[in-house]
């Protein structure tokens, strides 16, 4: 389903890293805060949620769909311990989810919420700004801080992955200019001020996203990570 499938050489931790930092340096640089370990599993993560973004962008969403289902058939793969099919972000996710299969229900939960946006897209012939469905795309959001939030720590306290969630949310209402999305991303960087350290890479990111220099994202985060203020 993507342009990596069924490579002559699966790729590396290394590739799928070098991969992220092509195409989002802002989370990439996000998860140099993390630990080795849960660095790998964001990454990853990260990836499949590029994979399902580009369902949103098929010609046709019933293709999106199709995108969806493989993805989804392909987590029942690895929950499962069937045998996995042959696509290099696949046996990635395989690697870095052997010991936390806690977290595909989390990764199911995101492909589900993609699927809301694209049974919108059919009901109404697209993209509807505005409204229910502009909250569908919020939660897509919501959901991946979530899943990022569980990477880094599977005991998180349920407060501190809502303020994750809530703060993903929220800049996309801003970067939307939703109504109300200036408030409410002020309220949402001060939910996330009382969040553990431990989950702030998954929240880095955010503190980048209006710049544009790579100096000033790199100070921006390093700033956030010290003071856990974005």
């Amino acid at each position: 389903m993507s342009d990596t499938a069924n490579p002559p050489n699966l790729a590396s931790a290394d590739d799928f890293d070098a991969r992220l930092k092509r195409t989002d340096e802002d989370r990439w640089l996000a998860t140099r805060y993390a630990p080795a370990g849960s660095r790998e599993r964001l990454v990853a993560i990260y990836l499949l949620n590029q994979e399902l973004q580009r369902a949103l962008h098929a010609k046709d969403a019933m293709l999106g769909k199709i995108r969806l289902q493989w993805w989804r058939e392909t987590l029942a793969q690895l929950a499962g311990g069937a045998p996995l099919r042959r696509h290099d972000l696949a046996e990635e996710l395989a690697r870095v989810l052997k010991n936390r299969a806690d977290l595909l229900g989390p990764m199911n939960a995101m492909v589900d919420a993609y699927d809301d946006v694209l049974d919108d897209h059919l009901q109404a012939g697209g993209h509807q700004a505005g409204g229910a469905h502009e909250e569908r795309h919020l939660a897509v959001e919501s959901t991946l801080m979530r899943l990022a939030g569980l990477a880094l720590a599977p005991d998180a306290e349920r407060a501190g992955l809502e303020a994750l969630a809530e703060a993903g949310a929220a800049r996309v209402g801003l970067a939307a200019e939703l109504d109300g999305a200036e408030a409410r991303w002020e309220a949402a960087k001060a939910g996330l001020r009382q969040t553990p350290a431990m989950l702030w890479p998954a929240a880095l990111h955010l503190a980048a996203a209006s710049e544009n220099g790579p100096l000033s994202k790199r100070w921006r985060i390093f700033r956030a990570a010290l003071g856990r203020r974005l």
